[in-house]
């Protein structure tokens, strides 16, 4: 069960690496429990093999190389979906928004993989508070060169917002947008009057639902357009507004259902050290929505965000399309971010070398390093045997032509793995070893494991 746990945890995190993850444990584990069975010391076994993949992942990242073109991108893709249509879509779009980007994949009413791409920074399940500032005919209401007044709770105060709008249009702007949680029906239709006599364009635009949505929503804008944020909890306090609060877009728009800007006036410094947060919480993170909601976030601050539309001829079809698209995607982000290395197991065994010459006096820590150095070859031997060629020759061989060869099971030659377009992505790698050392350590310190009688129905492992 915890192999089982940590499996569906690589697969969910990064897209890939179940199976690599399954191998490397099995080995790491028998290595490891030979040695504690011959009388080592279990605590001091596992400082070996937290040691062994320090060493190890140092090796394997300094293999890495970026994808730069389109063509590997494609390549890439293809080699993890197989589906021709999906890779070429993939390259594309990541040859677009960049490392950076965000990609959200999205059912579709139409029978066939679509994408769309979104200028600038947009936010879905909000929207404008009323249909009465839209443009009728494009149902959708959108203002150039706009203030943007951030309040982080509700406007009920006519008289206070009055004074508010005043001060901006005195700052000399006639085109406003507000993003706040709520305004009551008076307020609303006294915007609404002056919208529509010219006296000032406005744009009143409510926040997510959820709390730690506008939380976060609210500190990406605030960025994002250099403006202040009120915060007034159930009613806004609005006595303390300055036009220096203000935030600027050159233009910003929304409908029923999201809203977006384009071109934020916010501190370039401001938003490099954001950016540079955010990537910090995103390498630490652990949960799957934490990890899409900072991708999220990074990639409407980076300003590349696309949509892959998902149609098909069936429902079943639709389902499964969207899943390997999902796949793909999170696969596609791990490529871009770290980087290839060569793929088949040739970069694992190119890190033996790193371990092995480790220096240690313990024989106990000795043992964990070893265990460690004998499961970095066990993927080519897996992949070997599923192939039906011999698992010893075979690493042999490998290891005989040199740095990043391994087995083309096609053809069952030995073949630069770079060269053949075999490929992996450095991020699965490295999360793989982790994961595996973090498994088998678990297994080898946990003397009792406490099961339910009826455990209860879950969807994830």
């Amino acid at each position: 069960m915890l192999l089982r746990q940590a499996v569906w945890q690589v697969g969910e995190r990064v897209g890939d690496g179940a199976a690599t993850t399954a191998v490397l444990v099995q080995a790491m584990a028998r290595h490891a429990f030979q040695s504690a069975a011959a009388g080592a010391n279990t605590m001091r076994i596992r400082d070996g093999i937290r040691l062994g993949v320090d060493a190890a992942v140092q090796a394997l990242l300094a293999q890495s190389k970026p994808v730069v073109t389109r063509k590997e991108l494609q390549q890439i893709a293809r080699s993890f979906c197989h589906h021709e249509e999906l890779a070429q879509l993939l390259g594309e779009i990541y040859t677009v928004v960049g490392a950076g980007g965000y990609v959200d994949v999205q059912s579709s009413n139409g029978r066939q993989l679509e994408r769309e791409y979104v200028e600038g920074a947009f936010w879905r399940n909000t929207g404008w508070l009323s249909s009465a500032f839209a443009d009728k005919s494009l149902r959708r209401s959108s203002l150039q060169d706009a203030a943007v007044i951030l309040v982080n709770g509700r406007i009920g105060n006519v008289e206070a917002l009055a004074r508010v709008m005043g001060m901006t249009m005195n700052a000399g702007y006639k085109s406003i947008a507000i993003i706040c949680n709520a305004l009551n029906e008076i307020v609303l239709n006294v915007l609404a009057h002056n919208h529509e006599k010219g006296t000032f364009q406005c744009l009143p635009i409510r926040t997510p639902a959820s709390s730690v949505e506008r939380k976060f929503m609210f500190d990406d804008l605030a960025v994002m357009t250099g403006g202040k944020v009120i915060a007034g909890g159930e009613d806004a306090d609005l006595s303390y507004f300055a036009p220096d609060m203000l935030g600027k877009v050159r233009r910003i728009w929304a409908d029923a259902e999201q809203y977006g800007l384009v071109a934020g006036k916010g501190s370039p410094q401001a938003l490099r050290a954001h950016i540079k947060t955010l990537r910090a919480s995103l390498a630490n993170a652990k949960d799957k929505d934490e990890i899409n909601s900072l991708r999220k976030r990074l990639g409407r601050l980076m300003g590349g965000t696309a949509m892959i539309n998902v149609g098909a001829p069936t429902e079943i079809e639709q389902k499964v399309l969207k899943n390997v698209a999902e796949r793909s995607v999170r696969f596609m982000n791990s490529v871009t971010e770290s980087g290839t290395i060569p793929g088949g197991g040739a970069a694992y065994l190119n890190c033996k070398a790193a371990v092995d010459n480790l220096a240690t006096t313990d024989p106990d820590v000795y043992a964990g390093v070893r265990a460690v150095s004998r499961a970095l070859d066990e993927p080519m031997r897996a992949i070997a045997a599923n192939a039906g060629f011999p698992e010893s020759a075979t690493v042999a061989r490998a290891c005989q032509k040199g740095a990043g060869y391994g087995l083309n099971v096609l053809t069952g030659e030995i073949v630069e793995m770079r060269a053949e377009g075999i490929v992996d992505s450095a991020r699965v790698a490295e999360h793989a070893l982790r994961v595996a050392a973090s498994v088998t350590t678990m297994l080898l310190t946990t003397d009792v494991v406490v099961r339910r009688r009826n455990p209860e129905t879950a969807s994830e492992p």
